[in-house]
């Protein structure tokens, strides 16, 4: 579940705040899936390849897939009670192994505060590897944070052009009308020069290949 909320930072008297989408959820019942799914990943860690043909769930991605899954498990209580510091160890496992939406969400953990310390230049950091594979929630938040100074230099065209890829890579609906509304309101604070850098870099921008 997608929850809207406000950033910290700029603000537009005429045009109004920054949005973002970070990523929450609600609760579930307790069942043993995390025990299934984290005899998985130890027997796929030890190399017991047999374990491949036994698990039911798309594994296609790889350790750092099974290890995302974990974490979504404890960070939105699915089959376990929500524990945010769990989902950020399981989800950090899986970032480095190059999962882009383990890094997208990984961001959210450390915008917030979410079982780690708040640490705006480790959330950026985390953000900015998952917009450069293409998660476009990522590139959302990332396009408010370079026009806030959260955790990196404030840099409108860094600003304008995250959320202008956000917009053209979300689908039509809340998501994608606030990337929108945040590139117009980073755009009215630009150079006509600027823009059209902005413009040019999202034209040129593919995205990167998991390293």
């Amino acid at each position: 579940m997608t929850r809207l909320l406000v950033l910290v930072g700029i603000v537009f008297a005429a045009s109004g705040p920054l949005l973002a989408a970070p990523n929450d959820g609600v609760a579930a019942k307790s069942s043993d899936f995390m025990a299934t799914l984290q005899s998985y990943t130890a027997s796929i860690e030890a190399g017991v390849s047999v374990a491949w043909q036994s698990v039911a769930l798309p594994a296609e991605g790889g350790l750092g897939t099974l290890e995302a899954l974990i974490g979504d498990a404890y960070y939105y209580g699915h089959g376990v009670s929500r524990d945010y510091t769990q989902a950020a160890l399981w989800y950090r496992r899986a970032a480095v192994n190059s999962s882009a939406m383990a890094q997208s969400t990984l961001g959210d953990i450390y915008y917030y505060g979410r079982g780690v310390p708040q640490d705006f230049v480790e959330a950026g950091q985390w953000w900015q590897l998952a917009a450069e594979q293409g998660v476009a929630v990522a590139q959302l938040n990332l396009g408010v944070m370079y026009a806030n100074g959260d955790g990196v230099a404030q840099d409108y065209v860094k600003s304008h052009l995250y959320s202008n890829l956000a917009a053209a890579h979300l689908p039509p609906g809340q998501d994608r009308d606030i990337a929108v509304k945040n590139r117009d309101i980073v755009g009215k604070l630009m150079t006509s020069a600027q823009i059209a850098e902005a413009q040019q870099l999202a034209r040129a921008w593919r995205p990167k290949s998991p390293q």
